[in-house]
């Protein structure tokens, strides 16, 4: 039977979505007002120009290579917070913080029937790095396995009175008599 634990809320770290750059559309709003204001033909326009073939080049960057960046950085950290509530629960990965930005709702098997369960509420919470977004952890421990227990096992000794309960196990009684 699996146990199912009751939903929380939690603030969870996820970087402002931008479905654009907002430095290539400033960027060349920028310089297209400056184009229209300054003329062509002198060394300002010029260096305009240079700005229209940059800014492109800037986009695909981000496009290409900074999102995905934050998007791993994102998946990483929200691993974090969630496995500080369940510490058994599956990892995200990048393709799954885009779903939950996407949809506002994340769902994440495991192996043996475990479901992680991810919803953005929509109210952002102040922190001392901004605000951040709250959403509602639920987890649904599956079927646990042999090999599954042991790995549970090794993650739960990180927490000190169940590495002091296995170590007390583990030792051979020295005091009783045989």
């Amino acid at each position: 039977m699996a146990a199912q634990i009751q939903p929380i809320l939690v603030t969870i770290p996820l970087s402002p979505r931008h479905p654009h750059s907002v430095r290539t559309i400033v960027g060349l709003s920028v310089a297209a007002m400056l184009f229209l204001v300054m003329g062509g033909g002198d060394l300002i326009a010029l260096l305009i120009a240079f700005g229209f073939i940059v800014q492109p080049v800037q986009a695909v960057t981000d496009k290409l290579i900074r999102w995905p960046r934050q998007d791993r950085a994102d998946a990483e950290a929200l691993t974090r917070v969630v496995r500080e509530y369940f510490y058994n629960a599956p990892a995200v990965d990048a393709k799954g913080v885009r779903e939950l930005v996407a949809k506002r709702q994340l769902q994440v098997n495991d192996d043996g029937g475990g479901q992680l369960r991810l919803a953005l509420t929509g109210r952002r919470k102040p922190t001392a790095a901004g605000s951040r977004p709250e959403a509602r952890l639920s987890f649904k421990c599956g079927d646990v396995g042999l090999m599954d227990f042991d790995r549970l096992l090794q993650n739960a000794e990180s927490d000190p009175p169940v590495r002091r309960a296995t170590d007390r196990m583990r030792r051979p009684d020295t005091g009783a008599a045989a």
